[in-house]
């Protein structure tokens, strides 16, 4: 879910001047990487998760991630080379992320991988972190929107004589 959160914030911060670089995140989280053939992956510390960028033979190339645990349960995720690179670059930091994840006790899938501890939260707590997050998103949003529409003009506008007059050819 935070991934997804993750991914859908990115739509709301301007892109970076800068190229993404998809494999910054993971490498920052000491990720392991390597390339074979066509394609190069990248995969956590303890073999959970992986993000690979697959090349076939006729060109064609596509984003592939997912996560397993020892017992079976996991995801898969795919993007194609349409998708913008820098939500691609939000999904691998989300990926990569190392902190921890608040869940209502009993919804937590039962994992040897998953480590869990309890902390008191009181609804308004929780109630008020989601609303920063959503106010934060919006006003994100709105300064994006805001600065496009106070950018000066870059055309000119069609020459008119002075007094309007046009002449017919």
């Amino acid at each position: 879910m935070e991934i997804v959160a993750g991914l859908t914030d990115a739509l709301t911060r301007p892109r970076s001047a800068h190229a993404p670089n998809v494999w910054a995140p993971l490498q920052e989280q000491n990720w392991h990487t390597r390339f074979e053939d066509q394609n190069y992956t990248a995969t956590s510390p303890d073999q959970s998760a992986w993000m690979q960028y697959r090349q076939d033979a006729d060109g064609s190339a596509m984003w592939w991630t997912g996560a397993k645990d020892k017992q079976g349960n996991g995801w898969t995720a795919y993007f194609t080379p349409n998708t913008p690179m820098h939500l691609v670059q939000a999904f691998s930091a989300e990926l990569a992320g190392p902190d921890p994840v608040m869940r209502p006790r009993g919804r937590v899938p039962h994992s040897a991988q998953i480590r869990t501890w309890s902390v008191s939260v009181k609804p308004s707590q929780l109630s008020a972190w989601q609303q920063a997050r959503i106010t934060a998103a919006r006003a994100a949003t709105w300064a994006r929107n805001s600065a496009r529409s106070t950018r000066p003009r870059t055309t000119a506008l069609p020459y008119t004589p002075a007094g309007g007059a046009r002449t017919r050819h």
